[in-house]
């Protein structure tokens, strides 16, 4: 046997350590494969999604920090796989911000951690005032920029930061660390000056000014718009949502595959879901919509990065999409329709659009899912936060300033609370509906459509114990009474 079929044999082991809860021996049988076949690009997936549960401490054997180090550049791995293992990592030692992962991981991943967000925030207000060691304030300036600048700034620091863009529009000559403190505060392309630090001036000067250049150029498909379409597309425009620097590239082709030529993803958003998509049916091709031209101009940007072909993007409400004359044998909308005015109506206009036999994917927040949220939502409205940077950074305070409510301090722990876009679309969104089963239930059943199954893995061990029908929504509905947070991200689910 050579030594690829061995690494992949070690593979498999570790997927089955994993699947018995044998977490230490799953990392050490990945960790021989990747040692075995470091080429094989599914290997360092399977390492990613492994590693990200685990709390690692200071120190860490060698190896192990050589595998993360590692993957910390592989383009098959999601940094935001890393966020965990790393973050503990750094947290175990005395200074956090001295940890060689943790600064490598803040330029392509959003930190989700409120002890490291504090010391993030303190070492930013020191760089106002110090020249701090480069490669750490770039870091910071890369992290703040992630989160859309999400993380409290007092008047004293905005009166500094005003003070430093003065000092560099007048032309005299700046250290470089300045523009990494300024960058920590406001996207380097407000000076509209050439950035000496290659990273920074990428990330913060030249992608924007790719994406403004694409947006002009996305072609749209017209329609009438309803007033709280216009104010969703408004939110989106000013909060492309997700903002994502890496993406899991390696996929396995659908099954399906060869059966589909022609996919709709309504909702695109800033790309994720497009281009996995077409990762997973490489033969189709993909029409990607979207109601945003921000967001169509930073999905575009990654899919021509990443050599992606095969995707084309338009802009569009999803009612507009009913004059279209193409069918699709595979349409997928998840996170969409739960904001649009009437959500039953853009789903009856998708179901029209399907082949002879096509499937859609559909993903709809949960009632029971999203109690957290409406409790926010009630403290949003009785304190008037309003849905921009001021209001949103006031809003993440009080929610913190309740650590004793266990559904709002839940909410300190999603990933979506640590960028101003995420907190704004999972908080502040200008529009959300919210179903129960037995709804989606009727919709499905008033479009003459067919249930197929859940898709989510949480909750998959419990219900098999339940021997529920899985076909049978009024089964999964009495399920998630019993389980209420099965369904805490959305239904994903698909139809025929």
């Amino acid at each position: 046997m050579g030594e690829r079929q061995v690494a992949l044999a070690h593979a498999e082991l570790a997927a089955r350590q994993l699947a018995e809860g044998a977490h230490g021996a799953a990392l050490e049988s990945i960790a021989s494969a990747l040692r075995l076949a470091p080429d094989l690009a599914p290997l360092w997936s399977q390492f990613a999604d492994l590693v990200r549960y685990f709390n690692l401490r200071h120190p860490v054997p060698a190896p192990v920090r050589e595998l993360l180090s590692q993957a910390l550049e592989h383009p098959a791995v999601d940094p935001g796989d890393l966020v965990r293992p790393v973050t503990t990592l750094a947290l175990s030692r005395p200074d956090p911000l001295a940890e060689p992962l943790l600064l490598r991981l803040l330029e392509d991943a959003v930190i989700r951690d409120a002890q490291l967000e504090r010391l993030i925030v303190e070492t930013r207000r020191r760089m106002l005032d110090e020249a701090l060691p480069l490669p750490l304030m770039t870091a910071i300036a890369h992290q703040c920029f992630n989160t859309e600048y999400v993380f409290d700034q007092s008047a004293e620091e905005i009166a500094k930061v005003d003070r430093l863009r003065e000092t560099i529009l007048e032309g005299k000559t700046v250290a470089d660390d300045r523009y990494a403190a300024y960058g920590a505060y406001r996207p380097l392309h407000t000076l509209d000056r050439p950035v000496p630090i290659a990273s920074l001036s990428r990330r913060q000067v030249l992608e924007p000014r790719e994406e403004q250049r694409i947006a002009a150029a996305i072609p749209s498909i017209s329609g009438a718009q309803t007033a709280v379409s216009a104010r969703v597309q408004a939110q989106y425009e000013t909060n492309p949502y997700p903002r994502w620097v890496r993406m899991q590239s390696s996929f396995v082709a659908d099954p399906s595959a060869r059966s589909v030529s022609n996919v709709l993803v309504a909702g695109c958003g800033t790309g994720q879901h497009a281009i996995a998509t077409a990762r997973r049916f490489p033969a189709a091709r993909v029409l990607a919509v979207d109601i945003s031209r921000a967001s169509l101009a930073y999905a575009k940007r990654k899919t021509l990065e990443l050599g992606i072909e095969g995707i084309e993007y338009r802009q569009a409400d999803i009612l507009a999409l009913a004059g279209l004359g193409e069918r699709f044998d595979l349409i997928e909308c998840s996170g969409v329709l739960h904001h649009m005015e009437d959500p039953f109506a853009g789903l009856r206009v998708l179901a029209a659009l399907r082949s002879p036999g096509g499937r859609m994917r559909i993903g709809l927040y949960s009632e029971a899912g999203r109690r957290s949220v409406t409790r926010a939502r009630q403290l949003i409205a009785s304190n008037g936060f309003t849905p921009d940077a001021a209001g949103i950074r006031a809003c993440r305070a009080a929610i913190r300033a309740r650590a004793d409510d266990a559904l709002l301090a839940s909410l300190a722990r999603n990933e979506d609370f640590y960028s101003m876009s995420g907190c704004r679309d999972l908080l502040l969104h200008v529009q959300e509906h919210r179903f129960d089963l037995p709804q989606i239930d009727s919709m499905i059943a008033r479009l003459g459509l067919r249930f197929l199954g859940f898709e989510f893995a949480d909750s998959g061990a419990t219900w098999a114990r339940y021997k529920g029908d899985p076909l049978d929504l009024q089964s999964w509905s009495r399920f998630e009474q019993a389980f209420p947070d099965t369904f805490s991200r959305m239904y994903q689910f698909w139809v025929s």
